[in-house]
């Protein structure tokens, strides 16, 4: 198995620091000044986490990992990496797929999670609008068999 090869960190590139010194603006006011970059935390060699989704096929069936999950490099090869995640599922990501910036990690997993929340939420107030909107069709049915239906008197 081949030796798994240091990588830099998978970041977009930012654009150049502010200064740190305050600007006056035309009334002679000095501006804030702005916050110095912060400083990269990095994970451990061959520790990264994923960027987006990805899924992958086992002999079980499919499965779904998140953003933000840890995964562990086994190979680098080119544009790829063979990496495994705790299940011991070893799968193929491209570099962009993964970060080894432990907060980029950590944000990639806020964002899903926020994303999967507001789409439960979106779910639950369709279930709930359905559920209303059968309730008053049945009542509806309802109404309207009795009012076509005249009562009669059980036989003696």
């Amino acid at each position: 198995m081949p030796t798994p090869t240091a990588v830099q960190v998978h970041t977009p590139a930012r654009s150049p620091a502010p200064s740190r010194t305050p600007k006056q603006d035309s009334t002679g006011i000095a501006a804030v000044a702005s916050m110095p970059p912060r400083a990269r935390r990095v994970a451990p060699e061959g520790t990264y986490f994923l960027l987006r989704f990805v899924s992958i096929t086992t002999p079980s069936g499919v499965v779904g990992l998140p953003p933000g999950m840890n995964v562990t490099a086994l190979a680098h090869r080119d544009t790829s990496f063979e990496v495994t995640d705790a299940d011991n599922h070893v799968f193929q990501v491209t570099e962009s797929e993964i970060t080894n910036d432990i907060d980029l990690g950590a944000a990639a997993g806020r964002r899903d999670a926020a994303m999967q929340w507001r789409i439960q939420n979106q779910i639950a107030a369709d279930a709930r609008k359905y559920d209303e909107e059968q309730a008053k069709r049945w009542a509806e049915e309802e109404n309207a068999t009795r009012q076509r239906t005249p009562y009669k008197p059980r036989p003696q």
